[in-house]
């Protein structure tokens, strides 16, 4: 079996190697194609450099699309995008199946789905018209987003979110969906034994993990750790960088920024932290949240519906009702109840393993393509 998997809109595999995640998501292809006959065709936003980038693979070929998008301003780029499914589909004759992993760009493979007669699978990593509708996006950008939710789902095969909040919001505004087309796939995380212990992990440092960006909401995240000793470790970058460095120099907070880990290294560098804290204003289900918990990090999480479905309060993990919920407060108590501290990390890494792990996710995954092959 063939499968195309379209790389989100204008992504390369440039940006999946330079932001980290290269390693990661391609694990997911490769261990599929261990256990069963399937290849792999990525569809990228780049040019011939993508080609360079992954080598000797046989179960993976690259088709870079940026040679017919060069040279173009954003409206430009979005109407060529339009024609590339025109200009792509001879060299995809041998393709069984149709894949996207976020919503943005699904226009290309959804076009492809009719010239060339194939299933096609949309998963979704978050609601990205609820999502504009929390970023305070412009009108425009709201009915575009709502649209190619509406079209995405309408000439989809199968539609995957990550949530139940995301499903059940979906089931409300989409209500023609049949109910077969649309299910939860959730993130996953290849569950490894951690190598530290627990009790000899740094106890008044707490990790971030995601892009410097607005949603984020590192400003606040230090404003509420002012008075305290305790420091924030940042991997990753943002437009932001400097604001927040400013923040957190005027509430006297100590803010190292890690820059980029590629995810093999980050995945050793969490076992450092007993404590991974997530202040996000709104989130679809993330996965430093799971991959920090799978190496028994305790995450300390500010309350949404989306989180709720996988931290539980003083179970798995501690939820922060609001900003004014002391961060510091409980670092302190846990810090001070050493046994309930680690308990929660075990329960954190016991529950992730249990619903997130890639064993399952690649199991599901090749079921489905099967599934709609056969169809």
């Amino acid at each position: 079996m063939n499968v195309a998997l379209f790389f989100t809109y204008g992504v390369t595999l440039k940006d999946w190697l330079e932001s980290g995640m290269l390693e990661r998501e391609i694990e997911i292809y490769e261990q599929i194609a261990n256990n069963s006959e399937i290849k792999f065709t990525f569809i990228t936003y780049g040019t011939e450099e993508d080609l360079k980038i992954i080598n000797n693979k046989d179960h993976i070929t690259i088709l870079p699309i940026g040679k017919y998008l060069k040279n173009s301003n954003k409206v430009k780029y979005f109407f060529k995008s339009l024609i590339v499914p025109f200009k792509i589909k001879d060299n995809l004759k041998d393709i069984d199946l149709y894949k996207t992993n976020q919503l943005m760009g699904s226009w290309i493979p959804i076009i492809l789905k009719f010239l060339m007669k194939k299933p096609l699978i949309i998963r979704t990593g978050y609601d990205i018209f609820d999502f504009s509708i929390k970023e305070r996006k412009s009108f425009l950008k709201r009915v575009f987003y709502y649209l190619l939710t509406y079209l995405s789902l309408a000439f989809s095969d199968k539609y995957f979110v990550s949530s139940n909040t995301d499903l059940n919001n979906i089931k409300k505004r989409f209500k023609f969906i049949k109910k077969n087309k649309l299910s939860l796939k959730p993130n996953w995380v290849n569950v490894q034994e951690s190598n530290k212990l627990f009790e000899d992990r740094i106890e008044n440092r707490v990790l971030c993990i995601g892009r410097i960006e607005s949603q984020k909401n590192y400003a606040n995240l230090i404003k509420s750790l002012k008075n305290s000793e305790i420091e924030i470790d940042i991997v990753g970058e943002g437009s932001l960088k400097k604001e927040i460095a400013n923040v957190a120099n005027k509430y006297k907070v100590k803010v190292n920024f890690l820059g980029i880990l590629s995810h093999n290294k980050l995945l050793d560098f969490i076992e450092n932290y007993k404590y991974f804290v997530l202040y996000s204003k709104f989130e679809g289900h993330p996965k430093s949240l799971i991959e920090t918990m799978s190496k028994g990090c305790i995450p300390l999480v500010l309350s949404n519906k989306n989180i709720l479905e996988v931290i539980e309060h003083k179970n798995n993990g501690i939820v922060l009702k609001n900003e004014k919920d002391s961060i510091t407060k409980w670092i302190n108590y846990l810090n001070q109840n050493k046994k309930e501290a680690k308990n929660l990390s075990l329960k954190a890494e016991k529950f992730v393993e249990d619903n997130f792990s890639l064993s399952n996710f690649i199991k599901e995954e090749i079921e489905e393509y099967n599934r709609l092959i056969i169809k």
